[in-house]
């Protein structure tokens, strides 16, 4: 971590496209990247992730200059950092997000991370009182949180990676993971060096240019930034920025998105059961059947986890004590504290080897919101108003958040699990084994899907009607 390096408002000037360096060839790395081994042989030279570069600098599947980022700054990517305990930068925001969204849904499905990794990007550019919030709010330093979104980014797009290397026709498909960042920004605006250079570094963030007071290049940029988002989550998540979203007071689009998809080791076996909703309602469903080796019980839940094929993604399965929202409050009360609540359910579970006889109905849902008053509730109040400091970003305009949109999907059966998010932020002028345990889902029960090494909790959310579907 470079804490020298200063603020992005300290920086120099430069006129967006008149600062960009020509754009070098597909010899030189940015079209063309070596193939993904590990963590850290990916991160010796992640170069910049524009459109349809992953974590680890592979372009896949977008073609077309039309997809190409307009700016690419000359600075490599950083290398990740240390991987041991990264998911502790992600659980506490993640336990307040989850705990601070709307309620009234009776199925959910949401990625703090994803939100966690755009407002880090916009923090880049924010300074005084605004960044002291957003800090606050988001759990670290603006280079300890941008440090935590590279790292991810580089541990999640080598999942699966020993699987494919043994590529064994008879095993699951392996899994794949990927977090990726894209920045919009508008056509000649003097951007701050330091904001390039930062969403360069440590996002992989090239620039597309957008001239958002035109009204039809806008509606064009809208639709590019929806296609590169249903792009890079296997076309789950589709228009996130939707039909007036933007105006001619938009400067930038900062975007995040999330997608997993894995494999059970052995498919789930599907049987008859019953599910009880909040409300006493007996429904009729159809139940997953399997085992697992993790458990975890405390006062305000029970939990176990099914581990993907390839070892490195899970899905923990939480049955509160009492309600949802009662276990949310509680795991939202002990954030702070890396051993307990959601951190310490998750330790608890890896370290766990307890076997466990599995139940839980089949799930395929979708959700999607506005964050901005959640993360107002939450304290991060400055960058939303008029008197927001984004001049980190640029100088000529004052600018601040008018929107954070958020989409994700999760689909879990007999065979695997898929799940994907993406978040938008508007930016606007102006032992030995025992008997098993048991856990039979059939009431309203929560999820968290995770990395394992990191235990960075990647989506999470609660199902209280099963039979609801998307």
């Amino acid at each position: 971590m470079d804490s020298s390096r200063g603020p992005a408002s300290a920086r120099p000037v430069a006129s967006a496209r008149a600062a960009a360096p020509a754009r070098p060839p597909a010899a030189a790395g940015l079209a063309v990247a070596p193939r993904r081994r590990s963590v850290l042989a990916a991160a010796a030279a992640l170069p910049l992730a524009g459109a349809g570069l992953s974590g680890c600098g592979a372009l896949e599947g977008i073609v077309g200059d039309d997809m190409e980022p307009d700016l690419v700054a000359e600075l490599p990517r950083r290398r990740p950092g240390e991987v041991g305990g990264l998911g502790r930068r992600v659980v506490p925001f993640t336990a307040h997000l989850l705990a601070g969204i709307g309620r009234g849904d009776v199925n959910a499905v949401c990625s703090p991370l994803s939100a966690q990794t755009v407002l880090t990007m916009a923090a880049l550019g924010a300074a005084g009182d605004t960044l002291a919030q957003m800090e606050e709010v988001l759990g670290g330093t603006v280079d300890e949180l941008a440090t935590t979104a590279n790292t991810l980014s580089a541990v999640l797009a080598a999942v699966g990676d020993a699987a494919r290397e043994e590529d064994d026709p008879e095993g699951p498909e392996p899994a794949v993971a990927s977090l990726v960042s894209s920045t919009w920004l508008q056509e000649g605006m003097a951007v701050e060096q330091g904001f390039l250079d930062g969403l360069a570094e440590w996002f992989g963030s090239g620039v597309f240019e957008v001239d958002f007071t035109d009204e039809a290049a806008r509606e064009k940029g809208r639709e590019r930034i929806n296609d590169w988002v249903a792009e890079q989550t296997n076309d789950l998540i589709e228009d996130l920025v939707p039909e007036q979203a933007l105006s001619d007071r938009t400067r930038a689009v900062l975007v995040n998105a999330l997608h997993l998809k894995a494999a059970w080791p052995s498919p789930l076996e599907r049987r008859g059961g019953t599910f009880t909703t909040d409300e006493g309602e007996e429904l009729s469903v159809e139940l997953l059947h399997g085992s697992s080796s993790a458990w975890f019980e405390d006062s305000v839940c029970r939990a176990t986890a099914l581990e993907a094929a390839g070892g490195e993604l899970a899905l923990a399965l939480i049955q509160p004590a009492g309600s949802i929202g009662e276990t949310m409050d509680a795991w939202a009360e002990v954030a702070g504290t890396p051993a307990a609540g959601l951190g310490g359910l998750l330790d608890g579970l890896e370290d766990s080897s307890e076997q466990v006889d599995l139940a839980v109905p089949p799930f395929d849902i979708a959700w999607d919101s506005s964050l901005v008053e959640v993360l107002e509730g939450l304290g991060m109040t400055e960058v939303f108003s008029e008197t927001a400091d984004l001049s980190g970003i640029t100088a000529e305009e004052d600018l601040t958040i008018t929107e954070i949109l958020q989409k994700a999907v999760i689909t879990v059966d007999e065979e695997g699990m898929e799940a994907a998010a993406a978040t938008a932020a508007m930016v606007d002028t102006t032992a030995a084994p025992a008997e098993p345990k048991q856990l039979v889902l059939d009431r309203p029960f929560l999820f968290v899907a995770y990395e394992r090494t990191t235990r960075a909790p990647l989506v999470a959310g609660w199902i209280g009607d099963p039979t609801q579907a998307r």
